[in-house]
């Protein structure tokens, strides 16, 4: 039976499904180009994979672009830090990833925490502006099924960083829990700092539509 994976924003069946999701990725950008909000944030899920996920994000990712390397003939993902320096990554090592770590189940509480919110904001102002709005990229009109309500600036994950910051938390496999349903879904044990990080990312978070990319997802 073939194994799927389950990032925060997407599943898969399989490791080949996710794998041919993340080729297509690369493959619609030329190097030197930086991703769109969308793709980032779900690199940066795929990102936490990574057997070294802790040395390459190291301060914080700032953004991710396709680029040649050094060492290798084809072109491949990297990553800028916020303290500008940069390295290189393997999709299929992070795909081929096992457990996820801490921080990594911590963001996916983040995220599931604020998900319904996001999805009833996306509906009214769909519903709002009479059904259709414009594309944040293309300029487009789009309609809700062709949409993706994504976060711009700051990213998601920097909200998440700011938040630990902020109320110094301390990461402790206490402070999250796994979910008893057919999905495995992981959320916060305390529903303190659920709410206060639902507040904190109400007063930090800009999101705008953009157009979903036709990949079968």
């Amino acid at each position: 039976m073939a194994q799927g994976i389950d990032l925060p924003s997407i599943s898969f069946k399989s490791k080949s499904e996710a794998t041919s999701y993340f080729k297509d990725m690369l493959n619609r950008y030329r190097d030197g180009e930086t991703l769109t909000p969308e793709d980032d944030a779900i690199l940066y899920e795929l990102l936490q994979r990574h057997p070294e996920a802790d040395q390459k994000i190291g301060c914080g990712v700032r953004s991710f672009y396709r680029e040649r390397s050094p060492n290798h003939p084809t072109s491949c993902f990297h990553l800028e830090r916020h303290d500008g320096s940069t390295t290189d990554f393997s999709y299929i090592s992070c795909i081929r990833g096992f457990t996820s770590s801490l921080a990594q189940q911590f963001y996916e509480a983040c995220r599931y925490s604020v998900s319904e919110k996001l999805t009833r904001q996306k509906a009214t102002l769909f519903k709002d502006a009479g059904g259709t709005m414009i594309c944040s990229k293309t300029g487009l009109r789009i309609t809700i099924e062709e949409a993706n309500y994504c976060h711009t600036e700051p990213k998601f994950r920097d909200i998440v960083l700011g938040f630990i910051l902020e109320n110094r938390v301390v990461l402790h496999p206490s402070i999250v829990t796994s979910g008893s349903d057919m999905q495995y879904v992981v959320k916060f044990a305390d529903r303190n700092i659920e709410n206060l990080f639902m507040l904190y990312h109400e007063k930090k978070a800009n999101l705008a539509m953009f157009k979903k990319y036709h990949t079968g997802h």
